[in-house]
C-alpha cells in the first residue's frame, strides 16, 4: 500500500512544471539559530556540571552549527528550495538582514518585505540523541503586531495564494497578529496557516488564542505536533491520552483541518501516514521541513494521503541533510529509493 502511494505522488510530482506561480507568504519570525549537538541528555548533564563546579572551564563538542532559523523563515526557505515564490514578513537589525540575505535570498526567498529596524533574534539550540531544548531571545519578534505592516505587506498578503503565521509562544502580540492577519486574508479569499509552536511557557494565553483564532473559521489549517496538540487539547478540555483519539475530539470542535506530525506518523482528516526511516542528523527545524511539504501537498491539491506522505518525505530529506532543504527534483529521488 505504501509503494502504490509513493508510485500516486511521485506520478503526479512528474507532471508539476513551474512551481514559482504559487505564493505562500510567512510572517514573522527570522532567527540566527547556534545548533550544538550532544550524544546524550545525561552525559551532557554530568559534563556541564562537572565543568561549572570546578568553577568554569571549556567542554569539546564534536559539532556546532549556525543556521537561519525561526518557523516563518525555515519554512520560506523550504517553499523556495521545492520551487514556490515564498516571501517573508519579518524584523531584524542590519546584521540579521545580511544573515537573511547570506542563507534566504540567495536560495530564492523573497526577503524585500523583511524591516531592518530591530534586533536580531537569537536560538541556541541543545539536541540531545533526537530531541532538542531551545533557548531563545525573541528580540524583535516579541512584541511584533499588525500595526508592522504597512500597505505593501498587506498587498503581498491578499495576492497569496497561503498566508501562514509562525511562532506565537515567542510574540506577545501573537494572538492579535493572527487574527487581524487570518481576518484579513480571508477578505481576499488567501488560505490561512497557524504553527503556533511549543505553548507550554505561554499556557495562560492559550485560552484566549484558541478563542479568537484556533476556534474561528479566519484559520483554514492548524499544524501542531504531538506535544502542542495536547496543550490545545488540554485547554478546552479533552481529556483522552491516545492521539489519535485526542485529535479526532478536537476535530469535531474547531472549524480548521487539524494536521499533526509525529516522530513516527502524520495524521489529518483520519488518514494516518508513517515515517520515512532516515538518519536523524537534525532535529531543529524538521517540523518547518514538514510544513512546507504539506503546504505544497495543498498547492497541488492532493489528497490527504498523499500530502502527507509528501510532507514526511520533505522532512526526512531535511533531517539527513541539514541545513540543506530538498529540491522537488532531490524529493523525487528520494522517494524512488524509499
Amino acid at each position: 500500500m505504501r509503494n502504490n502511494l509513493k508510485k500516486q505522488v511521485l506520478k503526479k510530482l512528474e507532471l508539476v512544471g513551474d512551481l514559482s506561480g504559487f505564493n505562500v507568504t510567512l510572517l514573522p519570525d527570522f532567527f540566527l539559530d547556534h545548533i550544538i549537538k550532544f550524544k546524550d541528555f545525561n552525559g551532557a548533564i554530568e559534563e556541564i556540571s562537572r565543568i561549572y563546579h570546578q568553577g568554569g572551564g571549556n567542554l569539546p563538542i564534536e559539532n556546532q552549527m549556525l543556521i537561519s532559523g525561526g518557523n516563518a523563515a525555515n519554512t520560506a526557505l523550504a517553499l523556495a528550495k521545492l520551487g514556490v515564490r515564498a516571501h517573508l514578513i519579518a524584523k531584524t537589525s542590519e546584521l540579521g538582514m545580511t544573515i537573511i540575505k547570506k542563507f534566504l535570498e540567495k536560495n530564492g526567498v523573497d526577503t524585500s518585505r523583511v524591516k531592518t529596524d530591530g534586533e536580531l533574534s537569537t536560538t541556541v539550540a541543545l539536541e540531545f540523541g533526537g530531541r532538542n531544548v531551545m533557548l531563545s531571545y525573541a528580540a524583535s519578534l516579541s512584541n511584533f503586531s499588525f500595526d508592522e505592516l504597512g500597505g505593501e505587506d498587506l498587498d503581498l498578503i491578499a495576492s497569496s495564494d497561503v498566508v501562514c503565521v509562525t511562532n506565537w509562544v515567542l510574540n506577545k502580540r501573537g494572538t492579535e497578529l493572527a487574527e487581524k492577519v487570518f481576518s484579513f486574508a480571508k477578505e481576499n479569499d488567501v488560505r490561512t496557516f497557524l504553527d503556533m509552536g511549543d505553548p507550554s511557557s505561554r499556557k495562560e494565553d492559550l485560552p484566549e488564542l484558541v478563542r479568537k483564532v484556533i476556534s474561528s473559521r479566519v484559520l483554514d489549517v492548524l499544524s501542531l505536533n504531538e506535544n502542542e496538540l495536547k496543550w490545545v487539547s488540554n485547554s478546552i478540555g479533552i481529556k483522552q491520552q491516545n492521539i489519535q483519539k485526542i485529535l479526532e475530539e478536537l476535530q469535531n470542535t474547531i472549524y480548521p483541518r487539524i494536521d499533526v506530525h509525529t516522530k513516527d506518523f502524520s495524521i489529518s482528516n483520519g488518514i494516518e501516514i508513517s515515517c520515512f526511516k532516515a538518519e536523524k542528523r537534525i532535529s531543529t527545524g524538521a517540523g518547518d521541513a514538514w510544513n512546507a511539504g504539506n503546504i505544497l501537498g495543498d498547492l497541488l491539491g492532493l489528497k490527504d494521503d498523499e500530502r502527507l506522505l509528501l510532507a514526511n518525505a520533505t522532512a526526512a530529506c531535511y533531517i539527513s541533510d541539514p541545513p540543506n532543504h530538498p529540491t522537488l527534483e532531490k524529493l523525487r529521488e528520494f522517494l524512488i529509493k524509499k
